[in-house]
């Protein structure tokens, strides 16, 4: 299997789902919005795109959600999933997550938060300043398997990331016991 290129047409189908949607101008409208996750490092397995929509107050997620609730009608085949409250996770805020049909269900979430950035562009500096071609291929392949084997242990991708970049975990084996430690 051919992560990377598996990856690439990740990515691929996400950029036309969002010129399909116009979904990042739309949000445009009620802050700072960044791409986060696996779209914004260019490590896509899993049908998915996430943004954040940074407001000032925290009475503005309020009021942000239901505008974006309303937006989101005008976009054929989106359907509203769920709305998740953030605040026990330290995110200030709320997401909401849409189901987006295409080759597969995509997932799109939105986390709308008073959270500046900087832990996101942490991230991406880690990655950006480690990775190198034999470890994208491990995290691609880390998370091809998480996706494709339905495996039960949640919210893989960060410790896949830091796991590999460190340079702790080289395969499959090698992650079950990292996350025994």
């Amino acid at each position: 299997m051919d992560y990377l290129k598996f990856s690439k047409n990740r990515e691929k189908e996400a950029n036309k789902i969002l010129m399909e949607t116009n979904l990042f101008s739309l949000l445009r409208r009620f802050g700072k919005v960044k791409r986060i996750g696996s779209y914004s490092l260019g490590l896509m397995i899993k049908p998915d795109i996430d943004f954040v929509v940074k407001v000032k107050n925290y009475s503005d997620i309020q009021k942000t959600i239901k505008e974006i609730l309303k937006l989101y009608k005008q976009i054929p085949k989106l359907k509203l999933k769920k709305i998740v409250d953030r605040n026990n996770l330290g995110l200030k805020g709320k997401s909401i997550h849409f189901e987006y049909p295409d080759n597969d269900v995509w997932g799109i979430d939105v986390l709308v938060s008073t959270n500046d950035f900087r832990a996101y562009e942490k991230l991406k500096a880690k990655v950006n300043n480690k990775i190198t071609p034999q470890k994208k291929k491990i995290i691609l392949n880390l998370k091809y398997h998480f996706f494709k084997k339905k495996d039960k242990v949640k919210n893989t991708s960060y410790p896949i990331y830091i796991s590999v970049l460190d340079g702790k975990v080289k395969n499959i084996k090698d992650f079950y016991k990292y996350l025994e430690v």
